[in-house]
């Protein structure tokens, strides 16, 4: 271990600048805390970090179990989000949400530089270069495609969905180690799996980082048992067609290599197993599993992303075959599945395109590999890939120096979460808006009746009913009409239901409030249906 991190200085060096430096924007966001703000901890996918955290408050308050406090459904409690469970039991004591969000960005800190240190391995097994290992790693770490052009000409919603970089964490590396942790986790065992897998003579170990990395993102450990199929059917396929064995694989390593894939499954599997168990039989998940779509995007955003770097990838990998033959095979069956597998007939097409960039980038390195350098108006154009990340970078910091809302709360809400955290039972729940139910948890361990897009389940005919009945002309009839269903036991009250809702809470003596500070009240509720 001495030994690997010893040769790996300057990538440890590098690990270190990059992750630092994505945290800069976070810095700025909290410095402009005060008097009127509180920040969230997030510049980027607020929503979702909000329900992060919100997972690491119910690891705090003593949970093990997964059931999402953005939902008031009843539960039965899975292994899912574990690692986030696990990392909310770190915090005790006073200002539990600032002890959530820095330990949430010291877990990002941590797996965002074991990403990086990953991503240097596997492109390792295939340029032997070290200077063109550092054009493949700064491109595969910080690199995009050509999306920020639609950005820069007001084209953001091009074809319906903004570009790839400034959305899919899977589609290029930047935005998973900028922005969250698990996904930070994954690539790094995925690489690492993948590393291994072709190092070693036997598949368990990489099998046992996928079975780890299972507990952060499982999908991408399916990505991982096809491109490994692929790869032994490439092999095989390959050892067919070449009757002269050009290709140097003597039956035996076939054989190897496919006992290698059922060793690597075999080991990761469970995870698999468990999930799509909990999925199919858990009635939330199953609920859940209909409302988390990630549909890929128009096939003209992908042209965009990877249209500038495919060509040259693919006749890179020409290159890479005479050096590394059976390793480049699954480089290019990787290539050759990834459509299929970004436009497969499932509700997370999007996810399905995690590591790809690195596959081009290291093709497109590929065609250099027998070159002193690369040349010098090559590298200008390469240069072309970056700014994504730095109109991601610098917006950031921009949105973080400038305080409004959903980056920021006010304080006088915050002090209302506070209240409630103090005030009320461990998962009660509580009825609010959909702003406020997604914040809500990230501070106080209570359950919400709406408040997370796929986690709430039945949203839209939630936010219907209860807009319907905040919007009657007055509710001083009977509470049970509404909340015998969704059994809340606190009703949360500020500026946000006051622009969605018409009703006056103090008309209805179901309604005792119990807290008001400013704009903000919060009302227990007492009706014939609760328990």
């Amino acid at each position: 271990m001495k030994e690997y991190f010893t040769k790996r200085r300057k990538i440890i060096v590098f690990a270190v600048a990059v992750m630092s430096v994505t945290m800069i924007p976070y810095l700025v966001g909290f410095a402009q805390q005060g008097d009127e703000w509180r920040y969230t901890g997030f510049v980027i996918g607020v929503e979702d970090g909000n329900s992060y955290i919100a997972k690491m408050v119910s690891g705090a308050s003593g949970n093990w179990l997964f059931r999402s406090p953005h939902s008031a459904v009843e539960q039965q409690g899975v292994i899912a989000y574990l690692p986030y469970i696990i990392l909310g039991k770190l915090a005790a004591g006073p200002a539990q949400h600032e002890q959530m969000v820095v330990l949430y960005h010291l877990a990002r800190f941590v797996f965002g530089f074991f990403a990086i240190l990953a991503t240097y391995d596997f492109v390792s097994i295939y340029i032997k270069k070290s200077n063109l290992r550092w054009w493949a790693l700064v491109l595969i770490s910080l690199g995009g495609g050509l999306g920020w052009i639609l950005v820069a000409i007001n084209q953001k919603g091009f074809f319906g969905s903004l570009p790839l970089e400034f959305i899919s964490p899977e589609s290029f590396g930047f935005l998973g180690i900028y922005g969250f942790p698990h996904l930070a986790a994954a690539r790094a065992l995925f690489l690492w799996g993948l590393t291994v897998f072709l190092k070693m003579e036997k598949g368990y170990f990489a099998g046992f980082l996928w079975l780890i990395m299972g507990f952060f993102q499982p999908m991408i450990v399916v990505i991982a048992w096809v491109i490994i199929g692929i790869f032994a059917v490439s092999v095989f396929l390959a050892r067919l067609i070449n009757s002269n064995k050009h290709f140097g694989f003597r039956k035996s390593n076939i054989e190897r290599l496919f006992r290698k894939v059922v060793q690597a499954v075999s080991v990761s599997g469970p995870i698999v197993i468990y999930t799509a168990y909990i999925f199919l039989a858990d009635p939330y998940f199953k609920a859940w599993s209909v409302q988390n779509r990630f549909p890929s995007p128009h096939f003209i955003h992908y042209f965009v992303a990877y249209g500038m770097v495919l060509p040259f990838a693919i006749a890179g990998m020409r290159k890479l075959f005479q050096d590394k033959m059976q390793e480049s095979l699954l480089l290019s069956g990787w290539l050759i599945i990834s459509p299929f597998l970004i436009y497969a007939p499932v509700i997370t097409q999007r996810r399905l395109a995690e590591g790809i960039w690195a596959v081009l980038i290291i093709g497109l390195i590929g065609n250099y590999a027998d070159k002193e350098k690369i040349p010098t108006l090559v590298k200008g154009l390469l240069l072309l890939l970056l700014p994504s990340t730095l109109f991601i970078f610098l917006g950031s910091i921009l949105a973080t120096a400038n305080p409004s809302v959903p980056i920021f709360r006010k304080v006088d809400e915050v002090r209302a979460y506070e209240f409630i955290a103090a005030s009320a039972d461990k998962d009660a729940v509580v009825l609010s808006s959909f702003e406020i139910g997604n914040n809500l948890p990230a501070w106080a361990p209570v359950r919400v009746v709406m408040g997370h897009g796929p986690e709430t389940i039945g949203l839209a005919e939630i936010i219907t009913r209860v807009s319907a009945y905040f919007n009657q002309e007055s509710i001083t009839g009977d509470c049970d009409a509404l909340f015998k269903d969704f059994k809340p036991d606190y009703l949360f009250w500020g500026p946000e239901e006051m622009k969605n809702w018409n009703a006056n809470p103090e008309e209805n003596n179901c309604l005792i409030r119990i807290y008001n500070n400013g704009d903000y009240s919060i009302y227990e509720i007492n009706y014939r249906g609760k328990q």
